[in-house]
């Protein structure tokens, strides 16, 4: 969805158009999920998180009624404190990647995806919070730089030489692998 359809979903969803707001929520909420995934510890946290990052959204555009700027690195800003809140109420655990056993017994249906993903997670794992999260929405995400400032609050050279910095730091950690 382009901004200019998104912009005018908007501005139908302030109006009280109730088909311009599940238009909108249909159009992010596999992305906002699939971002909120990457920061919780399994799926019913994320999608309560998801839930709770639109639900976010819709008060703030009927408290507010206006709404200026970007609107998909807006839903990125909910959904991350979103998580974190989450995670600080649930007390997250973590599942080591080491005690998971290495070969599958079998095979579903995307499973290639979920081990492409836990393969990122597993090296990103080593950068430092603030890098990881650059990593993620870039690479994870698919998020453009100038989306990835928005949601951040950082300036754009600063998202550019702080990505640029961690993949070199994951390049050495591939080519240390490598050598072992």
């Amino acid at each position: 969805m382009n901004r200019i359809q998104t912009e005018l979903l908007l501005r139908k969803a302030q109006s009280g158009d109730t088909g311009a707001l599940d238009t909108l929520i249909a159009a992010y909420y596999p992305q906002i999920l699939n971002y909120c995934r990457w920061h919780t510890a399994d799926e019913q946290q994320a999608q309560d998180a998801a839930q709770e990052t639109f639900l976010k959204a819709v008060r703030w555009l009927d408290s507010c009624g206006g709404f200026q700027g970007a609107f998909r690195p807006f839903l990125y800003k909910i959904a991350k404190n979103t998580c974190i809140d989450l995670n600080r109420t649930m007390k997250r655990t973590e599942v080591s990647l080491e005690s998971l056993p290495d070969e599958p017994a079998y095979q579903e249906s995307g499973f290639a995806a979920a081990e492409e993903k836990a393969n990122l997670r597993a090296l990103t794992a080593q950068l430092e919070p603030e890098q990881r999260e650059l990593v993620l929405l870039r690479f994870a995400q698919q998020l453009k730089l100038r989306e990835i400032a928005q949601i951040t609050g950082l300036p754009l050279r600063t998202v550019q030489s702080r990505l640029r910095a961690a993949l070199k730091t994951l390049k050495m950690q591939l080519e240390k692998e490598d050598w072992r």
